[in-house]
Order: structure tokens, then C-alpha cells, then sequence
């Protein structure tokens, strides 16, 4: 393996790895999980959608790690990701306007370096 190689395979292990502790943080903590990122008010209902983001985190970080060996499913699972983190810098984008600067400058300040480099990695695997 290159050591671009091995650059890619460390990246895709750490944010796979990170994937699924952020994921089963906001599973089985949603309320700590939610006030760390900055939220002030957290209820039932964005509790309930905490985890729902849990799961997806979840199987993100799952499928990544399915897809280590092999590298046409590594840069599915990465573009994946990526999309789901352009998505969450959106919605933390969309947060800071909505009252919740915190947790919006929080969650841009995370989603949007994690986006670049997911589209690095999967350009790296083209």
C-alpha cells in the first residue's frame, strides 16, 4: 500500500470509528448529546430526531468499515458521507438563523471540514 493509500485507508478507519461513537452517543444519550453540540432546548421530539441521526451515523460508520478492502465501495460509502455532512452543515447553517448560534456554529464548525474531506478521500479513490 502507498502512503496516500494508507492516508485514505487512516482517514476512512477514524471517521468510520467516529461515525459510529457520535452515533451511539446520540442513541443512548440524546439529551447530553444534543446540549454538548450547543443546543439550548432539548424535548422529546429533538430528542427523538437525536436518534434518529444516532442511527444514521450508525450505519454510515458501519458501511464505511464494510467497504476498508475494497476501494469502488470505500468511495461509495465516502460520497455518502460526505452528502450526509454537506447536509448537516446546511441544517447547523440553518441553526445559527434559528436562534441556536451555538449549536449552529458547533455543528458548521465540525460538518463542513468533515465534507472537504470526504470529497479529498473520494477523490483520492477515483
Amino acid at each position: 500500500m502507498t502512503a496516500a493509500g494508507a492516508d485514505v485507508r487512516a482517514f476512512s478507519l477514524i471517521s468510520a470509528a467516529g461515525r459510529i461513537a457520535i452515533g451511539l452517543g446520540m442513541l443512548a444519550a440524546p439529551e447530553p448529546a444534543m446540549r454538548a453540540l450547543g443546543f439550548s432546548q432539548v424535548s422529546p421530539a429533538t430528542a427523538a430526531v437525536a436518534r434518529i441521526a444516532g442511527i444514521r451515523d450508525l450505519v454510515l460508520g458501519g458501511v464505511t468499515l464494510a467497504a476498508l478492502d475494497d476501494r469502488d465501495r470505500l468511495r461509495t460509502a465516502t460520497i455518502g458521507n460526505a452528502t450526509a455532512d454537506a447536509g448537516d452543515t446546511l441544517a447547523f447553517a440553518m441553526a445559527i438563523r434559528a436562534e441556536e448560534g451555538t449549536a449552529g456554529i458547533r455543528g458548521v464548525a465540525t460538518a463542513l471540514p468533515a465534507t472537504l474531506a470526504g470529497i479529498w478521500v473520494a477523490w483520492r479513490l477515483s
